[in-house]
């Protein structure tokens, strides 16, 4: 039930659609006096052997400035709410997401429909699909209202 939910996670890729249901989420946190875990997966890419130390070092450079950006993100919208919680991960991201839930006893995924590629599909193949198929906790997918 709503009312059990102690633990929120808001997985963000920067898009205008996972920054609204980032916010969204955290009013249903406030509301229901939850923490809000805000996370974003880093992806590293595929690469030959013989590229894996240069990928290393992109894959950690990124990780860097997504912290940075989380520290940002957390004290300008948040005010450094000690109910924020901020994670970088890098890996597959529904694979790392949903290890990440089940770790850290999420009761609820907030996450929109689509994220960085603004594709207007969500389901077949998504992420969001995805997570909610595998996800050990609830899973709200919000969607934008249209105007």
């Amino acid at each position: 039930m709503i009312q059990n939910v102690k633990k929120v996670l808001a997985p963000i890729d920067f898009s205008e659609f996972s920054m609204d249901a980032m916010r969204s989420a955290w009013e249903l946190a406030k509301d229901l006096g939850a923490e809000l875990h805000i996370v974003h997966v880093v992806a590293p890419h595929h690469s030959f052997l013989e590229q894996q130390s240069t990928e290393i070092t992109r894959t950690a450079a990124l990780a860097e400035q997504t912290e940075e950006e989380l520290a940002r993100i957390k004290k300008a919208d948040f005010g450094n709410s000690p109910k924020i919680i901020t994670a970088v991960i890098t890996g597959a991201p529904v694979v790392k997401l949903c290890e990440y839930a089940q770790q850290n006893q999420i009761d609820l995924i907030v996450l929109a429909t689509h994220g960085r590629t603004g594709a207007e599909y969500l389901v077949i193949g998504s992420v969001a699909e995805k997570i909610a198929r595998n996800a050990p906790c609830s899973v709200l997918v919000y969607r934008k209202p249209k105007r």
